[in-house]
C-alpha cells in the first residue's frame, strides 16, 4: 500500500497519483502548498487563564485555500467545553506558517468557578442593559508547521471594551493560550470525530517570546474591590491598554437588598473583584488606583 503524503489516503501499490489532491505517490513528499482540508486540533489556556474544571478543548477547522495565500472556512468546538455554534475563520497561509481569526457567533465567558456564560448574560448580571447576544471577540491564531500535516502555535484575545447604550462602555479583559491542529483529510464534506484529548505542543520548537507571550509572568494583585469601584477602574485600564485580569469572590455575600449587595453594604460584605495586571503594566495602574482613593 502506499499513502499520500499530503493527505494521508492510502492507496494500491500501483497507484501513482492521489485521486483527491493530484499529489504524487512515488518520491519524497512535498512541500505543503495549500491548507485546503479538514484539520483537527486542540487549544487550551495559559498558565494565568487557567480556570477550575475547565482543560483543553477539540476543534475542527474546514478550511479552503484561495489566492495570494489568503484562505478561509469555518471552526466548530467539541462539547461540553467548546462554544457552542460555528465559527468564522479568515486566515493567511505562507510557507511553513499560518495566521488567522477566529469569530465564533455567540460570545462566552468563563466566570471564577469555572462555568460558562453568555456575555450578555453577564452584562445583565452587571446591570446593563443587552438586548440580544452578542458575537465573541476575534480570536488571533498564528503557527508554525511542524511538518506537512502537523501545526502548532499560540493564540491570543486582545482586552477590548464592549460598547453600551448613552456612550457607556465595558472594559474585557484578553486571554492566551496555545493551540495544535493536525491534517485529516482534503474531503471538506468529511466530519470526522476522536482526535486528541490533551495539547500536543512541543513547547521547545516555540520561540521563547512565544512561550512567555502565554505563560507570561506572574500577574501583580491591585487588591480587592467592590463592583462599581472595578468597572471605574477597568475602563481607565482598557483606555490605557493596561493589561489586566480579574476574579470575582462572593464569598462575603450576605442576604441583603439588591442595592446593597452592590455598594458593598455597611459592613463591606458584597461581591469582591480581585484586579490582576501584567507586571510591565503595574506602575501605571497603581497611580491610576492611587488618583480615584485621592477624589
Amino acid at each position: 500500500m502506499k499513502k499520500c503524503p499530503y493527505c494521508g489516503k492510502q492507496y494500491p501499490d500501483e497507484t501513482t497519483v492521489c485521486a483527491l489532491d493530484g499529489n504524487s505517490l512515488d518520491g519524497v513528499a512535498m512541500d505543503r502548498s495549500k491548507v485546503t482540508g479538514v484539520w483537527r486540533g486542540v487549544y487550551g489556556y495559559g498558565r494565568n487563564e487557567k480556570l477550575p474544571g475547565h482543560g483543553p478543548v477539540a476543534f475542527t477547522l474546514k478550511l479552503k485555500q484561495g489566492w495570494f495565500g489568503k484562505f478561509t472556512g469555518s471552526v466548530t468546538e467539541d462539547a461540553p467545553l467548546g462554544m457552542p455554534g460555528m465559527g468564522i475563520i479568515n486566515g493567511f497561509f505562507g510557507s511553513a506558517r499560518l495566521e488567522f481569526t477566529k469569530q465564533m457567533p455567540v460570545g462566552y465567558m468563563l466566570d471564577a468557578n469555572g462555568q460558562r456564560m453568555t456575555i450578555r448574560a453577564y452584562l445583565i448580571a452587571e446591570g446593563h442593559p443587552c438586548e440580544r447576544d452578542l458575537p465573541s471577540p476575534p480570536v488571533f491564531y498564528q503557527g508554525t508547521f511542524l511538518d506537512i500535516n502537523r501545526v502548532q502555535g499560540t493564540w491570543l484575545i486582545k482586552a477590548h471594551q464592549i460598547s453600551l447604550p448613552e456612550k457607556k462602555s465595558v472594559a474585557m479583559g484578553g486571554a492566551v493560550g496555545f493551540w495544535c491542529a493536525e491534517f485529516i483529510t482534503a474531503d471538506v464534506q468529511a466530519d470526522p470525530t476522536g482526535g486528541p484529548k490533551e495539547p500536543l505542543f512541543d513547547k521547545t520548537l516555540l520561540s521563547s517570546q512565544e512561550v512567555e507571550d502565554v505563560e507570561g509572568l506572574e500577574l501583580q494583585s491591585l487588591g480587592m474591590f467592590n463592583v462599581m469601584d472595578a468597572e471605574a477602574l477597568l475602563d481607565r485600564f482598557g483606555q490605557k491598554n493596561i493589561r489586566f485580569q480579574m476574579k470575582q469572590n462572593d464569598s462575603a455575600m450576605t442576604d441583603m437588598m439588591p442595592i446593597t449587595a452592590v455598594t458593598g453594604g455597611l459592613g463591606g460584605t458584597a461581591e469582591l473583584v480581585e484586579i490582576l495586571v501584567h507586571p510591565d503594566d503595574e506602575a501605571e495602574a497603581r497611580k491610576i488606583v492611587h488618583r480615584d482613593d485621592q477624589v
